[in-house]
């Protein structure tokens, strides 16, 4: 019997639908945008060409993605499942390298267990730009239907089994170029998606590996699967004690990545994309522009300015960078929230493809990942960066414009160059520090980022910014 039931709207945020699994992530929500992403396929004249549908290691996802193929197979596009939980960075792949239509993703990256949700990859292999999004959420129909028989489908051809990971870990080591030194690792996968995966494309290489938290969990362990330093004490300690080089932690669905020195320093994206880009200049002899988030240290900037190149700034959300790698207007770029990619990989952002350029900047450094940072230190300064997310009560609408105008007029200390509104307001001072506000487009908070060339500049400017916000509330 068909049953059809009224159900609450669905609005896409940055990178696809979150919600919680006790709330509205059930399986009549995820058939409807499976049936979205089915008439989008279709009205592109992309129906023939399947689709990719994987899922992390949250409870639930694998039903989930048996769901979404059931109402694609349904509607007669080829269907495609791994055996096992994948990360992100290679649903994304697997669109890309097969030639798909594109891929479905099941997860809620860094979010806590109690969160799902569902991205559309597009065949390029990265995320959905604003028109795409656009176009499914405008398909999504306001009722579902039962799920089709998935076992009559997967008789008649229409879902079938495929594991990408072999072919992804060999596209990955072939970008290194010549053999690593033996370094000493320790993997923290927080029991996500990357397990087993990660682990295995280190050892392939040569490295000396050690992992924790690495199988996985639906719950995490009972932690957040966000790699933040307050997450990742356990990994520091075992770094630290075992004597590893580097360590490093990717989150749920492993596109995000830290890093931690031999010396214990936690290196989030902030530091390692110009790392990264520095690598890829030198090391690599890859020259061309960067890119980075509004919200994103401007220490890449100054590598950049170093070499003659520039930086272009992109809003928040990786879609933006990935449009630039794509396009190829530049050979590196990240978000300070955590997200990498590079012009020879897929334009999604990768912590494992991040950590073996970084393993690779070392090697060929004959040095430490230590080494490296005090190299940009003595080369470009200090740059700290501080972030703060803070609870709004009640609407945001006009709080940005509200700062904007008592900000004019605001006792900083030090002269403003400039402003800036491409994303949120950024106020830019003629010392090279800056604050910006953000609303975030998830929850009713508003992310205030501050920078500076020391760690009591960069506290000081977040509490002048804060105070700001304080009076504007008021």
């Amino acid at each position: 019997m068909i049953g059809v039931f009224p159900l609450p709207a669905i609005k896409f945020g940055t990178d696809g639908w979150r919600s919680r699994i006790d709330a509205d992530f059930t399986a009549p929500n995820v058939r409807r945008v499976a049936k979205a992403v089915s008439e989008y396929l279709h009205e592109t004249k992309q129906s023939d060409r399947g689709i990719f549908i994987g899922y992390d290691g949250r409870l639930g996802s694998a039903t989930f993605a048996r769901e979404c193929a059931g109402i694609l197979a349904d509607g007669g596009i080829m269907c495609f499942l791994p055996p096992r939980p994948v990360p992100t960075p290679i649903a994304a792949f697997a669109a890309a390298s097969y030639s798909l239509a594109g891929a479905v993703m099941i997860t809620a990256s860094h979010n806590p267990p109690a969160y799902n949700g569902i991205k559309y990859i597009p065949h390029y292999g990265g995320p959905a730009t604003e028109d795409i999004t656009a176009a499914i959420e405008r398909l999504i129909p306001p009722s579902t239907k039962d799920a089709p028989d998935f076992d009559s489908l997967s008789s008649q051809g229409m879902i079938a089994e495929m594991d990408p990971i072999d072919d992804y870990l060999k596209r990955v080591e072939g970008y290194i170029e010549s053999p690593m030194r033996k370094i000493k690792v320790t993997i923290d996968p927080m029991h996500g998606a990357t397990s087993g995966i990660i682990d295995r494309l280190l050892s392939d290489l040569g490295l000396e590996v050690e992992v924790i938290r690495g199988t996985i969990d639906p719950n995490f362990g009972g932690i957040t699967p966000d790699p933040v330093p307050s997450n990742l004490g356990a990994l520091r300690e075992r770094a630290l004690k075992n004597g590893s080089e580097v360590a490093f932690a990717m989150d749920g669905d492993g596109d995000r990545i830290t890093a931690v020195t031999g010396k214990g320093e936690f290196l989030p994206a902030n530091k390692l994309l110009p790392v990264i880009y520095l690598h890829m200049l030198e090391g690599r002899v890859i020259v061309g522009d960067a890119a980075r988030t509004v919200a994103t240290s401007h220490l890449i900037d100054a590598v950049a300015n170093s070499k003659g190149k520039s930086v272009i700034v992109t809003p928040v959300g990786f879609k933006y960078i990935g449009e630039l790698l794509r396009n190829r207007k530049v050979v590196v770029g990240g978000e300070e929230s955590g997200g990498i990619s590079f012009s020879m990989h897929i334009p999604e952002k990768d912590g494992m493809a991040s950590a073996i350029l970084v393993l690779e900047a070392i090697s060929m450094s004959n040095g430490t990942l230590s080494g490296i940072m005090d190299r940009l230190k003595s080369s470009f300064g200090e740059f700290v960066s501080l972030r703060s997310d803070i609870s709004i009560e009640g609407s945001t609408d006009g709080l940005l414009e509200s700062i904007a105008r008592a900000a004019s007029s605001y006792r900083w200390g030090k002269r403003v160059a400039k402003t800036d509104k491409l994303d949120g307001f950024k106020i830019l001072f003629d010392d090279g520090s800056w604050l910006l506000y953000r609303v975030s487009g998830t929850e009713s908070a508003i992310r205030v980022y501050a920078e500076s060339s020391t760690i009591r500049g960069a506290e000081m400017l977040m509490d002048l910014g804060k105070a700001l916000l304080s009076t504007v509330r008021d």
